[in-house]
């Protein structure tokens, strides 16, 4: 799917605004981003970045009293601003590689109040401000995260039933990876375990081990910035009771997280609701075995959830991946101006699901694929 130049403009506006209003709230005189991901927010699905993974890039850009400026080293400038920069009006200010950018951007700023996303001398650190600014996804967005959901759902419910026993973890991590990046999807995480590793590993990072029977994938991918979280397993053969009844069980509690994620609401009722239903289940302390996702967007997750309480704001997306020893469930949804908690990624028809009433609302998450 390609942006049309007029939904990339109004984005763009949209984001300025933004900026503006918070630059008056903080009575700050302008911002500077230097992190991946709000670069990537401003500049509409820009990137930064030369090293994969990196907080930080070779370019950082100022906004200061109305006006945009991109920083960049003279060996990196005329690809940043060929290549990344959609603003129709900006000044690009170039210095040498191997002198200090901050010295240029402070010559620049002068005695003006300016915020940062990261730690700089004489600037205001307001990384939670611009943080909340970004949570609420545009249109256009929106829109984008559905297209990198379709593809990362598309390719992991493929891969899945075309591995067969004997294919190694990493094989399997290899297959993934090329599928997606020839559609422009990183993966930010991928995660591949098979058989017994997952009663071990809750992040089981790809290994040389064969497959026997039991895998499952953990991806997360981002395309234009935008992170898409999803999990999938399969069991070549018939699935153990043991297994199918704790998939049931960690469905039922992503249910629950997903049914609780509520406009206007504070974040942490999906954490509760979580906590409430392990202990419900008898395993009252199996949710501090692992982390249980949090809201997701221009970051693989923007914060997990018992780290941190915000609002949830209109058009935010939230990853929750409870797992219960062995079985995980793990998806992105985008909660709406209605209210409604849209489940971004999907299984194919053929693929088994549940579908779990949680107060009324019901909420359909995959299972084990046999086969």
């Amino acid at each position: 799917m390609s942006i049309q130049p007029q939904l990339v403009q109004d984005e763009l506006r949209i984001k300025e605004e933004r900026i503006r209003k918070l630059c008056l709230e903080l009575k700050l005189d302008g911002l500077c981003f230097f992190k991946f991901m709000n670069f990537s927010w401003f500049t509409a699905g820009g990137s930064n970045r030369v090293v994969t993974g990196s907080e930080r890039g070779c370019s950082f850009i100022l906004y200061l009293r109305g006006k945009i400026y991109v920083f960049a080293p003279c060996n990196e400038i005329e690809r940043i601003t060929n290549e990344q920069i959609p603003f129709n009006e900006y000044e690009a200010v170039i210095y040498d590689w191997y002198n200090n950018p901050i010295e240029v951007l402070k010559d620049k700023i002068k005695d003006l109040r300016v915020g940062s996303d990261v730690p700089v001398p004489g600037f205001e650190m307001v990384s939670y401000d611009i943080d909340r600014m970004r949570f609420s996804l545009t249109e256009t967005e929106v829109h984008k995260t559905k297209e990198v959901a379709f593809i990362c759902s598309e390719k992991l419910a493929s891969i899945c039933v075309d591995t067969k026993s004997g294919t190694t973890e990493q094989e399997i991590a290899a297959r993934i990876s090329f599928e997606l990046l020839q559609k422009g999807v990183k993966p930010a995480v991928l995660l591949v375990g098979t058989d017994e590793r997952l009663f071990t590993c809750r992040h089981p990072v790809p290994t040389e081990k064969k497959l026997e029977k039991y895998g499952l994938i953990s991806l997360v991918g981002e395309k234009w910035g935008l992170h898409i979280t999803l999990t999938r397993a399969f069991y070549l053969g018939e699935l153990p009771e043991d297994i199918k009844s704790r998939q049931l069980k960690v469905c039922q509690i992503d249910a629950a997280m997903i049914a609780n994620t509520i406009l206007g609401e504070a974040s942490d009722l999906a954490f509760q609701a979580c906590q409430r239903e392990f202990a419900s289940i008898g395993y009252p302390d199996e949710w501090k075995g692992h982390h249980q996702g949090g809201a997701i967007g221009y970051a693989p997750r923007e914060f997990r959830a018992g780290e941190r309480v915000e609002k949830v704001q209109v058009n935010q997306m939230f990853g929750w991946n409870p797992t219960f020893k062995g079985t995980k469930s793990e998806g992105t949804i985008l909660v709406d101006e209605k209210g409604v908690q849209q489940v971004l990624d999907y299984v194919p028809k053929w693929w088994p699901t549940t579908k779990i009433d949680i107060a009324g609302k019901k909420i359909v998450r995959p299972l084990i694929l046999e086969f």
